[in-house]
């Protein structure tokens, strides 16, 4: 038998003197079997804990980060949303701008006077008329020389005649024609026989 032990499991420990018996080394023997098999045991349980400690934290961090995609994703979804009803009201708003504008862009147009320019000779007649084919809106009337006055020209509109007196016409528009006068007494020469007029139409 051993005379000494060793610290901490007891194993037996021989000197020069002592006896080397089988029952001194199955002894030590167990002993460390024992330690080993309990030391295995604790430590596999000690992985084992820390294990499901560690599985216990990646799935309260699983948890927490599908949580917080999913709240990223309603608010992404929100604010996407958002957006979209603004991209719209202001597509919406901008197509109702671009059609007032292009009404008001038909109405002036459709509203517009073209301008033409024409010339006439006088043929001595009393009275003339001379048809432009469209509504005259007003009417410019020169004779060549470019002198109007003495009543050989002047401006006129529907309902506005050029006129000295209400019985001394001299321009007058009636639709789509103008009418031209000769009435020397009265000194009316807007259709004097061979002389050349230019006029302005607004149509």
């Amino acid at each position: 038998m051993g005379t000494n032990k060793t610290e901490h499991y007891g194993l037996h420990q021989w000197v020069p003197e002592d006896d080397f018996l089988r029952t001194d080394f199955n002894e030590n023997f167990e002993k460390l079997d024992s330690a080993l098999y309990t030391a295995e045991q604790n430590l596999r349980t000690d992985l084992t804990g820390d294990v499901q400690q560690l599985n216990t934290a990646l799935d309260t961090l699983e948890r927490e980060l599908r949580a917080d995609h999913d709240a990223d994703i309603t608010q992404m979804e929100a604010a996407l949303s958002t957006a979209q009803q603004t991209l719209r009201s202001e597509f919406n708003t901008s197509i109702q701008q671009v059609n007032t504008t292009l009404a008001s862009v038909q109405a002036l147009a459709q509203g517009r006077a073209n301008i033409v320019f024409g010339t006439y000779t006088g043929d001595g007649a009393e009275s003339r008329t001379i048809d432009l084919g469209a509504t005259i809106k007003w009417l410019l009337l020169l004779p060549q020389n470019g002198d109007p006055g003495n009543f050989r020209g002047g401006l006129a509109a529907p309902n506005y005649p050029a006129k000295y007196t209400d019985a001394r016409i001299h321009i007058l528009i009636n639709g789509t024609a103008f009418q031209v006068f000769l009435k020397s007494d009265d000194g009316i020469i807007t259709n004097m026989d061979t002389q050349v007029y230019y006029y302005l139409a607004a149509i």
